[in-house]
């Protein structure tokens, strides 16, 4: 089955193909992933899954048409593992108020700081700012 594997292999040699095979190569691994999704499956999983791919499969090679789009989220993972070591250096949230709360901080740090702001300083300023003024400092731009 490996059609991920069978992707990232056609991936690393794209260079080396003719567009044309190359092309052909991404419509035959597009094609797999239709076959696996209109499929019966005899398990309530496979079947959701199934559905999924059906519906959504093409979008998963989308890094096969496009070089600047990633094949993994491996990127995402690590931007969020702050967070999670957080929740669990903190024994977790202790009601959905408190889990919002945190989800809400950790998503406007992360933010500031791709941005090249210091996350602290700058929610502090906004903060300074909306006591003085009443209203809510516009969204900062990329530092530069």
């Amino acid at each position: 089955m490996g059609v991920y594997r069978d992707a990232k292999k056609l991936q690393s040699k794209r260079a080396q193909l003719a567009e044309r095979e190359y092309d052909m190569a991404v419509a035959k691994l597009e094609d797999r992933l239709a076959k696996l999704g209109s499929e019966p499956w005899g398990h309530a999983a496979a079947t959701r899954l199934a559905k999924r791919l059906a519906k959504y499969g093409n979008e998963l090679l989308t890094f096969l048409w496009h070089a600047d789009v990633l094949s993994d989220n491996n990127a995402s993972e690590r931007a969020i593992r702050p967070a999670v070591m957080i929740r669990k250096n903190s024994y977790c949230n202790h009601s959905d108020r408190g889990a919002l709360t945190q989800s809400v901080l950790m998503t406007v740090f992360r933010t500031l700081r791709v941005l090249g702001h210091q996350p602290l300083a700058t929610t502090l300023n906004a903060l300074a700012a909306y006591a003085t003024t009443g209203k809510m400092s516009p969204t900062p731009q990329a530092a530069e």
